[in-house]
This record gives C-alpha cells, sequence and structure tokens, in this order.
C-alpha cells in the first residue's frame, strides 16, 4: 500500500459548508496518523495546568502563522501537521489546528462555532472548547481564534453563533 500525504484539501464553495466541515474532520484524522505532528503538539501545549492549553494554543499561532484569504472560489483547508510548516493559513486553518491539538491532548472537548453577522449566513469559524456541562452550561467555555488578536473573545460584529 503506497503512503498518500494529504496536505491540503479544496472545496468549491459551490459544495457547502458540509462538505468543507467534512473534509476538515478528515484532515484531523491525518493529523492523528502522524506521530511527528503527535509529538509536536505535546512537545509545545502540554501542561499540567489544564486550563492553560488553549491560551497556548492561541499563543503559539499568533506568534508563528499568518493569516491570508482563500481565492474567493476555492476553500483551501491545510491539514494541522503542515500548517505548522507552511505558516499561512485562514479561519479554518487555524482552527482546524486548535481543535486538533485539544483533541490530541485531551482534557477538553472541542467543537468547531460558526459565527456570522446575519442569521444562517456563517463567514467565520473557530475553535469552541469546554471541560464538561452542566444544567448551568458549559464549564469552563473558550473560544481560540488564531484570527483574532485577543484570546477567548468573540468580534461583537458576528450576532449569530452555531457550535457543531
Amino acid at each position: 500500500m503506497q503512503n498518500v500525504r494529504v496536505e491540503n484539501i479544496e472545496v468549491h464553495p459551490s459544495q457547502g459548508l458540509n462538505r468543507t466541515l467534512q473534509e476538515m474532520y478528515n484532515l484531523e484524522s491525518k493529523s492523528f496518523q502522524n506521530p511527528s505532528f503527535i509529538k509536536f503538539v505535546f512537545d509545545n501545549f502540554y501542561s499540567k495546568c489544564t486550563g492553560c492549553i488553549p491560551g497556548k494554543i492561541w499563543n503559539y499561532m499568533k506568534k508563528n502563522f499568518y493569516y491570508i484569504n482563500d481565492d474567493p472560489y476555492d476553500e483551501k483547508i491545510t491539514a494541522p501537521y503542515i500548517l505548522v510548516n507552511t505558516k499561512a493559513g485562514d479561519c479554518d486553518d487555524f482552527s482546524l489546528f486548535a481543535k486538533t491539538c485539544l483533541d490530541i491532548l485531551g482534557g477538553w472537548n472541542a467543537k468547531y462555532m460558526l459565527l456570522g453577522k446575519n442569521r444562517n449566513e456563517f463567514t467565520h469559524i473557530v475553535c469552541f472548547a469546554y471541560r464538561g456541562k452542566n444544567i448551568l452550561g458549559f464549564i469552563d467555555p473558550v473560544v481560540i481564534d488564531g484570527a483574532s488578536d485577543l484570546f477567548n473573545v468573540v468580534h461583537p460584529k458576528y450576532k449569530f453563533k452555531k457550535i457543531i
């Protein structure tokens, strides 16, 4: 069997959000199968202070990654283990990186949060994580947005949110 290296996947916008999310989960799975990426995650983000991990991931992204827009007619999604080397991506790449790192380390339930200015018109994606849930809601909720200059803050222009 030939070893195929998946670096990035392009999804045409006409294929929709579901296809984009499907490919993000695929690239997350591929990153879980990459021993050098697993080692990178533990070397850079593991902490006995589990509550500190999301901030460490966000801080790493801010210091090491550059935001670049995709072509308006194509959605390019970069695998987290490749993003470490290319150092450039957009919000879906950053949220995929953060979620994958949290899933590898454990201790957090990581999801994607879609954000939009208008109802059902989501234009931004971030990583939403929490340590548990009770009758009052999420325990220790945190937002990791590598495209934002602020940690754990959703820009007020995004009025609509959907956790998936």
